[in-house]
């Protein structure tokens, strides 16, 4: 009895009967209800409701004053309409339709975090304003903070990590955006290589001529607007809205919109790589004009990471942490970097090593992880204990090094344009001193003493060429070892590592007295650390994957399976291992029941991430046999207790106390496996990178990886750039990654009416054509060979 009203339990069963049944104590979650009185006996009954906004209550009557119940049967049916339209862009047709309808479902859930792009002329070139996103995609979970525009082409805020995540395929439905993604996440980056949490979309300004519009509009236009507020004015005001909106659009400038947000997250920035990766796979031959020729804004941030010496404290039992570390300015309410009265303005590649020797200058004292050094950890928010704990994150060491090694294959001929206070800092980096707390000394005091230096007013500055080669090869260098220093530790490769403080000191004032940091704890100065590693994580091997290491990777997937990071019960994968033995300092999943939310459950998304590296990794065969148990539409219903076209933020894993809940699906936020899921669906149906360039020549290419279960008839469709029918057509038995098996002829569609056959490849104007939408259809022959 849901109502609680009528203990059945008790009346149904003896108190023997109860005792089997076994009392559960743990993740009992209380939901909404609601309630209907029946006046008389009936065997069926329709609701129909309704939540929404209105800005006044003139508005309001007039919205009443057409609902019926066939307004609203007409809205459903309009309702529907406008999904599959959205959806359509990924449509495929494979042997197994719940997987492609599940395709659709992740499509629609990203677009709801990171939005849907729709193109607008400016007075600065076409930008991409983001729709419907929203923070995690979702207006039900209470514990969000939402602002949503109240107007048409309504954008909410959403976090840096949510939203570039869910917006690095955007290229794969919309080829328009082109670099747009690229440079306005790199404007976030700021000068200490840390970003704000709080995305909050574009504004615009207008520059036109204000007399040709009535004068509430010409106040609108007065101060930066949105296209939705602009919109609504222009409904009320009776103008053609959509022409009159792109009119006044292209008459104006844009700017993105950011706030600090509460943090500095250390993987945050592994999301601008991807993002860049993504936008080369498809770009290559204009790689040079967007690293050295685009340049980007910087953020400025009102929170200042302190020096060790302000926030290595005492604790009152004696036990030396990191708490308090950092700092909240007087905020002016400038949120960009300056230059006298310009705004500063770097190169996408400088920005991109700026951020790269920030990083790299906070290895941890073993020289393995990136420390969280300014009050956050990873991408485990529950891990929120590890700063104290002086943490450090291999996981964000690996994709530092992805970073290091994007730099190096476009090393610049020439010097770059860069601000003062870096050169110090890249100086102070390339020291290579054979002891290692010796070299973490001097490079964490290089990066205070820059820190404070960005603190004042930057200055534009110059970089050679022989600098830059230098301090790329010699990060290169040192995380070459970083790698082989973190396999070393365990055969599963760690994720986290904590540090103990073993000798340390005092910090005194002149009078002898205590110097206190930010949360009123004495001061101390650490002379030697001693290393743990935590039980394994997931996330470790998944980033890992990365890599292009692969020598081992199939070792460590296996050893992977053998651990309990495999829930062999359910064939699925969890979190990490057992944390039974570690201390509630660790963080909240340490509070956390097994197997619930972040600690030791099928966190969707991470599993995705390990799925999508198994790809990347080369291990086919490994990540078709686990997609069978990994993906939710693979999943039995009656177990997963949802929708399998739904997923899940995390799945509770067999080691939870509740045997009713094992298997069961739970929706604490929209989940960032949407991400991960598009990349993986680009990587079975279209290859790794569509376009290359081979002897200063564009190519395009598809190297499907595809196992032939997914075949009908030695057939099956998908959609590529949202609305090119790619056909695939193979009666093989081998996997289309089989070494044996390859793409013989391609037969292009053009929108003009011509049809060409190609082999294995597509060069110049046509790759041009594909990629900027004059293609209808693309048929594509893969054979095995000697197979007639």
């Amino acid at each position: 009895d849901m109502s609680l009203h009528t203990p059945y339990g008790f009346i149904n069963h003896s108190v023997d009967e109860l005792k089997k049944l076994g009392q559960v104590k743990v993740n009992q979650v209380p939901c909404a209800m609601s309630a209907y009185h029946f006046d008389e006996i009936t065997t069926e009954i329709n609701i129909d409701s309704l939540f929404g906004y209105s800005s006044n209550e003139v508005n309001l009557n007039l919205i009443l004053a057409k609902y019926d119940i066939n307004y609203f049967n007409q809205k459903q049916k309009q309702n529907k309409i406008i999904h599959d339209e959205l959806v359509d862009v990924i449509d495929t047709k494979t042997a197994f339709p719940i997987f492609d309808e599940y395709l659709k479902q992740c499509y629609l859930d990203n677009m709801l975090r990171g939005g849907k792009p729709i193109m607008f002329d400016t007075k600065h070139g076409e930008v991409g304003y983001h729709i419907y996103s929203r923070k995690h995609g979702d207006l039900e979970r209470d514990y969000n903070f939402f602002s949503i525009e109240p107007a048409y082409y309504s954008q909410g805020n959403g976090n840096f990590r949510d939203v570039l995540q869910n917006r690095r395929n955007d290229l794969l439905f919309n080829t328009n955006l082109k670099d747009f993604n690229v440079l306005m996440f790199a404007s976030f980056i700021q000068l200490d290589g840390y970003n704000p949490l709080s995305i909050e979309g574009l504004k615009f300004k207008f520059e036109g001529d204000l007399t040709l519009y009535p004068k509430d509009i010409q106040n609108l236009l007065k101060t930066v607007y949105t296209p939705g507020g602009l919109a609504m004015m222009l409904d009320k005001e009776k103008f053609d809205v959509e022409d009159t909106l792109k009119k006044i659009i292209s008459n104006s400038s844009f700017e993105y919109q950011a706030t600090f947000g509460e943090g500095f997250w250390e993987d945050h920035f592994t999301y601008l790589i991807d993002t860049i990766l993504s936008y080369e796979s498809i770009y290559p031959d204009q790689m040079n004009e967007l690293l050295f020729h685009k340049e980007v804004e910087t953020f400025k941030s009102p929170v200042y990471v302190l020096p060790r010496d302000q926030k290595y404290v005492l604790t009152k039992n004696n036990k030396v942490r990191q708490y308090g570390a950092t700092h909240h300015l007087e905020d002016d309410g400038n949120k960009w970097a300056m230059v006298g009265p310009d705004r500063l303005q770097l190169s996408v590649y400088m920005k991109m090593l700026i951020l790269a020797v920030n990083k790299f200058a906070h290895l941890d004292p073993y020289g393995i992880g990136l420390s969280y050094e300014a009050n956050k950890p990873g991408w485990n928010d529950a891990c929120n204990g590890l700063p104290g704990l002086f943490g450090s994150g291999v996981s964000e060491m690996f994709e530092l090094t992805r970073i290091v090694s994007f730099l190096k294959k476009y090393m610049p001929n020439h010097q770059l344009k860069t601000i003062n206070a870096f050169k110090p800092l890249i100086k102070a980096c390339l020291t290579n001193n054979s002891e290692q707390m010796i070299r973490w000394n001097q490079h964490m005091q290089a990066l205070e003493n820059y820190r404070k230096a960005l603190l004042e007013e930057p200055v534009y500055d110059v970089l050679e060429q022989i600098d830059i080669n230098e301090i790329i090869n010699h990060m290169n260098q040192v995380l070459f070892e970083s790698i082989h220093k973190a396999k070393a530790l365990h055969p599963i490769i760690p994720t986290y590592l904590t540090f103990e403080a073993v000798a340390y000191e005092s910090n005194l004032n002149v009078d002898g007295t205590p110097i206190i940091g930010e949360y009123g704890l004495p001061t101390v100065t650490v002379n030697e650390f001693e290393m743990s590693v935590l039980p394994s994580f997931l996330e470790g091997p998944a980033r890992y994957y990365k890599l292009d290491d692969v020598s081992e990777q199939n070792k460590l997937h296996q050893a992977v399976m053998q651990s309990e990071l495999y829930d062999k019960q359910l064939q699925m994968f969890q979190t990490s291992v057992s944390l039974d033995d570690e201390s509630f300092e660790i963080g909240r999943l340490k509070a956390f029941t097994k197997g619930w939310l972040e600690r030791e459950s099928n966190f969707l998304h991470m599993t995705y991430k390990y799925l999508y590296g198994l790809l990347k990794s080369k291990q086919y065969d490994n990540f078709y046999e686990l997609m069978k148990t990994n993906f939710t539409c693979f999943m039995d219903p009656k177990i997963y207790g949802r929708s399998p076209i739904e997923n899940s933020s995390f799945i509770a894993t067999s080691n939870n106390p509740d045997p009713r809940k094992k298997g069961q699906g739970f929706v604490s936020r929209l989940s960032g496996s949407t991400a991960e899921v598009l990349s993986i669906w680009q990587y079975m149906f279209f290859g790794p990178q569509m376009f290359y360039i081979e002897n200063e020549k564009l190519y395009f290419e598809l190297k499907p990886k595809l196992d032939p279960l997914f075949f009908i008839d030695g057939k099956l469709e998908t959609t590529l750039f949202g609305h090119i029918k790619c056909i695939y057509y193979y009666d093989g038995n081998c996997p289309t990654y089989d070494k044996k098996v390859k793409v013989n002829q391609m037969i292009m569609y053009h929108s003009d009416g011509r049809v060409e056959s190609f082999g294995y490849r597509v060069s110049e104007n046509w790759a041009k054509d594909v990629r900027n939408n004059h293609i209808l259809k693309i048929e594509v022959y893969i054979k095995e060979e000697n197979k007639k």
